[in-house]
């Protein structure tokens, strides 16, 4: 009975001072793994020794478990979705443009666009906050990921390079370059010249044909003016259409007003919007005018139509002479 007391003293200091919650036989388990009590050991020092080990070992396999689910630390930082597909972006004019910044992994981290011109930067937005005095600038969260600045009715000011930042150290940048383009509003002849000036005789039908190209964005929409008065949707006069082609990269739009009076004459406007517009300047004449009365004619035709009439005048004062 004395040996049996002498023998299990050793244990039950052991099972003392293991802490709470660790169970015996993972200690044990961990003793048969590390080799045991080393000789000159206490019960209490091989028990630290032995959770030592213990929690050594839990550490290196969930560093290993990390490492195999997660990859490496760099691999966990934020990182640009399409990188290539969103750093040259082209807008029209006066029309909204959207750029994207596309992250992923984000987690605690910021995302802000800055607009860059030189060493200047200037702060346009901060999280879902917008910090600039230009209410036309704005954060368009898009879900899941796309943090995508919004710029109102662009201005010619607004192209150049902006950067979407990541708060990392260092930081994230994305680059951007926006260009704003205007669309080239004409009023051709015939023979697809730039005309600003036509003339045509009563009762004939005046035909302009007006182009716009240079357009990233598509549209369809023509307005036509006789001075301030729309035309598109004229239904007082009658005999007016418009016609409009895009079967090509320029868009033709033709404007048709049958019977010609002398009311008709003024200017002509052809124009997208408030963006871009072209004029003529339409004169519709009574008689006979041959020089005149060519369709597609221009400043050309008027030169002639002055020399006509001077030529008229001078043979009549020699007559009277």
């Amino acid at each position: 009975m004395l040996r049996l007391l002498i023998f299990l003293a050793p244990l039950t200091g052991l099972a003392l001072t293991v802490p709470q919650g660790v169970r015996k036989e993972g200690v044990d388990s961990e003793e048969m793994k590390y080799g045991g009590i080393e000789s000159g050991q206490s019960a209490s020092d091989a028990t630290r020794a032995s959770l030592a080990s213990l929690w050594s070992y839990s550490t290196v396999t969930e560093d290993r478990y990390d490492h195999a689910v997660h990859g490496d630390q760099h691999d966990l930082l934020p990182y640009f979705q399409d990188y290539e597909n969103t750093t040259n972006i082209t807008a029209q004019l006066g029309s909204t443009a959207y750029l994207n910044c596309r992250i992923n992994r984000l987690r605690d981290k910021t995302v802000s666009w800055v607009r860059r011109d030189g060493d200047e930067i200037k702060l346009l937005t901060w999280g879902l906050h917008t910090y600039s005095n230009d209410a036309r600038f704005s954060l368009n969260f898009e879900h899941p990921n796309n943090w995508k600045l919004q710029i109102k009715y662009t201005q010619r000011r607004d192209q150049g390079n902006y950067e979407c930042q990541i708060s990392t150290h260092p930081p994230k940048v994305l680059p951007v370059r926006l260009n704003i383009v205007a669309p080239v509003v004409e009023i051709i002849d015939e023979r697809g010249a730039s005309v600003h000036e036509k003339f045509y005789k009563t009762g004939s039908t005046i035909e302009l044909k007006c182009t716009i190209s240079q357009m990233p964005q598509a549209q369809t929409f023509i307005l036509w003016r006789h001075g301030d008065h729309m035309l598109n949707y004229d239904t007082s006069r009658g005999g007016i259409s418009v016609k409009t082609d895009m079967s090509s990269s320029v868009i033709v739009s033709t404007l048709f007003i049958a019977n010609a009076a002398p009311s008709d004459s003024g200017n002509y406007t052809c124009s997208l919007g408030d963006v871009a517009t072209g004029s003529v300047f339409v004169h519709v004449l009574n008689g006979e005018h041959p020089a005149a009365m060519q369709h597609g004619s221009g400043t050309k035709d008027l030169c002639s139509l002055a020399l006509v009439l001077l030529l008229s005048s001078l043979t009549t004062l020699l007559h009277l002479r």
